[in-house]
Formats: C-alpha cells, structure tokens, sequence
C-alpha cells in the first residue's frame, strides 16, 4: 500500500494514523512484518524512525519464511499504489475477477475483496465504484472511484486516460513498433475473433505496441491502448503471430501451464477533481518475465 504523509511523525504513529482505529499492539505486529519504503528508498522499522509531510511511504508485507516482499494473493489481495478522497488506485492479481457481473455471478471479485479491506481498516461500510476493468488473467492497476458521480467525472474523459500493459510473447513482432487496427467481436464460445471489416455487432479496436528487449527465448514488448475492448491486447498480439506467454486462450503454447504474462503497469490520468496529472507504474515480479520452460506453475482461475 502506498500513501502520502500528511504530517511528519515517527513510524509508529504514522501507522496509527493511516490505519485508523487499530491498536498499538496492532500497529506494532505491522511494524514486526512489512518493509517500509519512503520516496523510493527502504527505511528502518524503528517505530522512532521519521516520515516527513509530503512524502509517499510504501508499506509491503513481507513473507518471514524467506524475507521477501509479497506480492498480492486470494489471501492477501490488497497493495493500494494510489488513494484520496476521490479515487483509489491497487494493483489487482491475475486470476481474479476484477468485478462481479449478470453473467458472471461471482462472490468473490477484487471489487468486493477491496472494499472488505477499505470497511475493516476505515471502521466504517465503505463503497467503491469500478472504473474499468482488468481481464481476470491479467494482474494490474485497477482504478476505482468513492462515489458514483466521481466515476461518472473520470469516465467522460477515459479517451484521453494513458494506459499502459507489459506483455512477454512467443515471437518477436516484424517491426519493433506498430499499431493494430481491426473490429473485434464476441462469440457464443467466450472467444473473441478479430475481422478486417465491421460487421454487425463487432467493435473498433486499435493497439499501439513497442518492442522494448528479448527475455531469453521470449520478448517484451510495451503495448499502449487507444480503445478498451475485451480481451483486446491478446486477440492483437495472436493475430500479428505474437501470442502472450501462457495465452492457451489464443495461441499460445498448451505447456507447461502458466499465468497469462500482461500486466497493465501504467496508468495516468487528470483528476477531475485537483486537476493535478496522477501516474502510476509498478514492476510486476522477476518470474513475470522468466517463466519456467519446464514445470506447471499450477496456475488457477479465481
């Protein structure tokens, strides 16, 4: 979770102050098990250590068992990268379903597991709305809004908000840089097709991609939305003969089983309501981008 400081304190109270209504034995054990990191740079977990008005302080859990930072999980799927009045920035992961929908009656979803987190920590029922949506498989920053009409201020502006998705693929594109225009059209099957010409029901889809590096036999490539369409970016990349790693879906390899390699790292946008410009990015994991060739990474759909 990551938050800007209001007032300079020592961690222990900072802590206190961001999750409101806690005790100090809870606030220590938070202390006792997560890294702190201020600006960018780890600091000590005195509780005595200072955290200046202004800065961003990054609290992450850390796993005792080896000493590394966790990455968001069904039991721990909460990592908050941006927050005010206003809106809410965290960073979904992948096999989790971004929000709840008539053909998808789920109860467990990413929207429903953050505000659980929002009304624990905040004491209070709390209510988010969705902004947009991230493809279950896909892990990545997902923005939400506090209340309906602020989610109605930032969606009548979502053509000029900046998204931006990591994908590692199988091949490496003809050219290093390119768009992809096509319709895009849903089937009976679940499966998007992608068509030269626009028929009926189907939808305009356009993809900006640049290739960034090779990842041993794989390739990374940074890909930039111009439209929102389901499954988009992997119907896009399958298409110029570049599935994503782990996308059995369209294309890719059948073994061994993977996570689907997309990450939506980038997002940024004008508040509607400061006016102030809000970019956000995140590193996804190093077995992100170094995927087993061998072992099943026993990969489940939440």
């Amino acid at each position: 979770m990551k938050y800007k400081i209001k007032k300079t304190a020592g961690l222990l109270e900072t802590v206190l102050e961001i999750y409101k209504g806690v005790s100090k034995q809870k606030a220590k054990q938070i202390l006792s098990h997560s890294e702190f990191i201020l600006d960018g740079k780890k600091i000590d977990r005195h509780p005595n250590t200072q955290v200046g008005e202004g800065s961003f302080l990054e609290i992450n859990s850390i796993d005792k068992s080896n000493g590394k930072t966790k990455l968001p999980t069904r039991a721990r799927p909460i990592s908050i990268y941006f927050e005010d009045d206003y809106f809410l920035v965290a960073l979904k992961p992948a096999s989790i379903l971004s929000c709840g929908s008539k053909t998808e009656k789920m109860n467990y979803s990413f929207h429903k597991e953050l505000e659980k987190f929002m009304t624990e920590r905040d004491d209070k029922k709390t209510r988010l709305w969705v902004v947009h949506r991230i493809d279950r498989e896909v892990e990545g920053l997902n923005l939400f809004a506090k209340t309906e009409e602020y989610q109605t201020m930032i969606k009548e502006n979502w053509q000029h908000v900046i998204k931006k998705y990591l994908a590692l693929t199988e091949n490496r594109p003809k050219t290093d840089t390119g768009f992809i225009e096509s319709w895009l059209k849903d089937t009976a099957e679940q499966k998007v097709i992608e068509l030269k010409k626009e028929t009926a029901d189907s939808k305009f889809a356009k993809t900006e991609y640049t290739y960034l590096r090779a990842e041993k036999k794989f390739h990374l490539l940074e890909i930039k939305l111009h439209t929102g369409r389901k499954n988009q970016i992997r119907v896009h990349l399958s298409g110029i003969g570049c599935p994503i790693v782990g996308d059995r879906k369209y294309g890719a390899s059948p073994k061994p089983e993977r996570q689907i390699r997309l990450a939506a790292y980038h997002i940024e946008f004008k508040h509607p309501v400061t006016g102030k410009t809000v970019e956000l990015k995140y590193q996804p994991a190093a077995k992100f981008f170094n995927p087993s060739n061998k072992e099943d990474e026993k990969y489940k759909i939440l």
